[in-house]
């Protein structure tokens, strides 16, 4: 019997992050630049480019409320599937801590599912780190509880350069040492440890918060997640974690359809 094939697809505010999934097994995946993000009929196509063979579901999450109506139709009309949406109004599974709950991003519920699937039954902290990188307690027993957000670490050289009239736009990297001796070296410092340190305490604050003294899984995903390897922030490494949240939730959806 041939495993059911699910498209699952994360819009967020600079990229579309998407994938494949035949039964539980992720077998492609797309990341599509910020340009493509803006324009569902173009970043669609390209998606069904590489897809081959029939879909049987699809699910959506979305941070930019004004596309989201228009990329289901999209997908609705490529794939001829409706696919389902994912809202912070009834999250399958989860609860929500939030004094609005309709007020969290689907994004973090999103990977908040994936990290059930991943970690039943454990606590965890997820950290996001996109456009914004975001910090998620999700309690065992499947209450997101809060957290925290700051500006990602790709806007930081941004917001600098176009807010200063002298310091320079650089290209974001980890350098080789905190103590920068020039305004290159001291931004890049700023922007890489700087940013990391912002990580290491939020995490602290939001586990102590939290959780105690009990054990915690951190995970790192997003897409500059891997450049704080090294820094020793994360328990693990979850690149793919909101589509399998996506998976989840499509998996529940349709379970009940």
């Amino acid at each position: 019997m041939t495993a059911p094939r699910t498209l699952v697809v994360d819009v967020g505010n600079t990229t579309v992050f998407a994938g494949v999934f035949s039964g539980t097994r992720l077998v492609k995946r797309f990341r599509l630049t910020a340009k493509a993000a803006r324009q569902p009929a173009t970043w669609t196509r390209l998606i069904a480019s590489r897809t081959t063979g029939s879909l049987q579901g699809a699910a959506l999450s979305s941070v930019v409320p004004a596309l989201t109506p228009i990329i289901a139709r999209t997908l609705s009309k490529a794939f001829a599937l409706t696919p389902a949406v994912i809202a912070a109004a009834a999250p399958p599974g989860l609860k929500i801590g939030y004094r609005r709950p309709a007020d969290l991003g689907t994004d973090r519920i999103a990977c908040a599912l994936g990290a059930r699937v991943l970690f039943p039954r454990r606590h965890v902290i997820v950290v996001d780190c996109g456009t914004a990188t975001t910090v998620t307690a999700l309690h065992r027993n499947g209450t997101i509880l809060g957290g925290a957000i700051l500006p990602g670490v790709g806007l930081w050289p941004e917001m600098l350069a176009t807010r200063t009239a002298q310091l320079p736009r650089l290209a974001l990297r980890r350098p080789r040492r905190a103590l920068g001796r020039s305004p290159g070296e001291a931004l890049q410092s700023g922007f890489f440890f700087g940013h990391a340190g912002a990580i290491r305490e939020l995490v602290g604050r939001v586990r102590a918060e939290a959780f105690g003294r009990a054990p915690v899984v951190v995970i790192g995903t997003g897409g500059h997640a891997t450049r704080f390897a090294r820094e020793n922030l994360f328990t693990v490494h979850e690149p793919d974690l909101i589509l399998t949240g996506l998976h989840a939730f499509a998996a529940q959806i349709f379970a009940h359809a």
